[in-house]
């Protein structure tokens, strides 16, 4: 095999580069950070990053009530606001028997991680022990218990691992940044990502984007720059696929895809994990509908975890799209079978993750999420569809006792002509 030429390697150095993620501020025992914004509760946000904690607009002030002797900070805002969950974790409620109807919820993400605390609710949202993604609705306010004022206000406090913090420093540093829980639910996380390769047949070189070779490499790099531990990917063609498995990459890569004995296999939809990281436990696939309502068959592994020895389903799609004529008939079959699989996968009590190309965005989104059967890591577990802001019809849905920490829908492999799609990676973390 031929070196890369030094373009090559500096394209690929540039491309790289290009992904690195700012880090978190961390969690301090007092104020939160130098970061100073005037008003946090008007910056725009999405799971899974940190909300601000209550709604109101221009009604919301913080008193900044926070003290030793009181360590928290009281939010006044109009009564009956939604208190929103800050960061993912756990819900626990509390009730006071002298605070007669106010109720108390904490969401604690884990070790390493953070707990705050939600007082002062008069109705509650969620139930004791129930898993919480950032955004998510907690209850509505009340009064504060003893006061004879009738304003309403949200008791809002955190607590690391060294104590209490002061809050309204945290909300200043930390409101729209990624959420400081790298230890939600007491494990690191997955890295996953739904990536789209290109397949090697649409790109000949001479165009805008190279022969597969080098963007193959290209992109074996950035799932090792960016730490993945799983990657559902599309368009995998046998050729490019074989390339992988010369290059060596199957020593630090498993992969799973439609191989049965006497019939050609199809690569395209290839599942493929970190053997380092997570164990591949056992495969299987499933048919849904293409181009024309031909079959194409599907990967799902169920892999385990090294660090926390707890398993999970992953499947991988690729819907048609309307190249060969209009498809979304087919696509809302392939949906309604993917559904189906999810919902059988989730009676062993393990939970399911979903990548592909839907081909699709909000007739994607819509249908996937229904009845809460899946949440994707921006959006909020919903009974109607929460679609979120900012989109692609590349998904990573997750169905059952799965949180995220971490969430983007990365450009860079367009930029640098890995591929014609971005790149969309998450954090996983698997309950139990």
């Amino acid at each position: 095999m031929t070196a890369q030429r030094p373009k090559t390697l500096i394209r690929a150095l540039v491309a790289l580069l290009s992904l690195v993620v700012v880090a978190t501020p961390l969690l301090g025992a007092g104020s939160a950070g130098a970061a100073k914004v005037v008003d946090p509760k008007f910056r725009k946000v999405s799971a899974p990053n940190v909300f601000y904690p209550v709604t109101g607009g221009k009604r919301i002030k913080d008193l900044k009530t926070y003290s030793k002797k009181h360590p928290a900070t009281d939010i006044r805002t109009g009564c009956g606001a939604v208190a929103w969950a800050s960061h993912p974790g756990v819900a626990y409620i509390y009730h006071n028997p002298t605070w007669g109807s106010r109720y108390t919820v904490s969401v604690i993400s884990g070790k390493p991680g953070i707990t705050t605390r939600y007082s002062y609710l008069s109705r509650v949202l969620v139930t004791n022990g129930q898993i919480i993604q950032s955004g998510q609705a907690l209850g509505n306010l009340g009064t504060k218990p003893g006061s004879k004022s009738k304003a309403c206000a949200l008791q809002f406090s955190v607590a690391g691992a060294s104590g209490p913090v002061n809050a309204s420093g945290w909300l200043n540093a930390m409101v729209g940044k990624n959420p400081p829980v790298s230890g939600l639910f007491g494990t690191p996380g997955i890295g996953l990502a739904s990536f789209n390769m290109l397949g090697a047949s649409h790109t000949s070189g001479g165009g805008r984007y190279a022969t597969y070779p080098s963007r193959l490499v290209r992109a074996v790099g950035l799932f090792n720059f960016r730490g993945l531990d799983v990657v559902g990917t599309q368009e995998f063609q046998e050729t490019q696929y074989d390339y992988f498995v010369s290059k060596g990459y199957g020593n630090t890569f498993g992969s799973y895809y439609w191989d049965p004995e006497g019939n050609r296999r199809d690569t395209e939809n290839a599942i493929i994990w970190r053997k380092s990281t997570m164990d591949f436990v056992s495969g299987s696939t499933y048919d849904i509908p293409y181009f024309g309502g031909n079959t194409r068959h599907v990967p799902v592994v169920l892999l385990r975890q090294k660090s926390s020895g707890r398993t999970a389903y992953f499947l991988n799609v690729h819907n048609p799209a309307n190249v060969r004529g209009p498809a979304a008939k087919w696509r809302a079959q392939a949906i309604a079978i993917e559904r189906a699989k999810i919902r059988e996968l989730r009676a062993t009590g393990r939970p399911v993750f979903i990548t592909g190309d839907f081909n699709d965005r909000q007739a994607a989104f819509c249908p996937m999420t229904a009845d809460k059967l899946t949440i994707s890591p921006n959006s909020i577990p919903s009974s109607t569809c929460a679609y979120p802001k900012q989109s692609s019809i590349d998904w990573i849905f997750a169905a059952g006792q799965a949180r995220f920490s971490y969430f983007q829908r990365d450009m860079s492999p367009q930029n640098a002509r890995i591929t014609d799609h971005p790149i969309v990676i998450t954090k996983a973390h698997i309950q139990y």
